[in-house]
């Protein structure tokens, strides 16, 4: 890989998601993070920022944005998505399943 390739991380700075981010930061990959942090902190990313010694791209917005998600698409050539967003508990889901 001469360029680093862009890939989405929806659910980024959750704990899978972060997890993630940190591996393909060491594979040689550009992690863009997409997370609206119902489930998660921003201090997550910066924690993986600080193993990783660089920066990660994050966009704080919720995946159901459709105008504000097809911005990103727009701003990036993404080789791949990668899909953790959702809520953690699965009572969450049945009380309230779009969300």
């Amino acid at each position: 890989m001469t360029e680093k390739s862009q890939i989405s991380v929806t659910g980024g700075a959750g704990y899978i998601g972060s997890h993630s981010v940190l591996a393909l930061c060491e594979a040689g990959y550009e992690p863009i993070v997409v997370d609206n942090l119902d489930n998660s902190s921003r201090e997550s990313i910066k924690r993986v920022e600080s193993i990783a010694g660089r920066s990660i791209k994050f966009y704080k917005l919720d995946i159901r944005d459709y105008q504000k998600l097809k911005d990103v698409f727009i701003n990036h050539s993404f080789a791949s998505v990668v899909h953790f967003s959702g809520l953690k508990a699965v009572g969450e889901s049945v009380v309230d399943p779009l969300k």
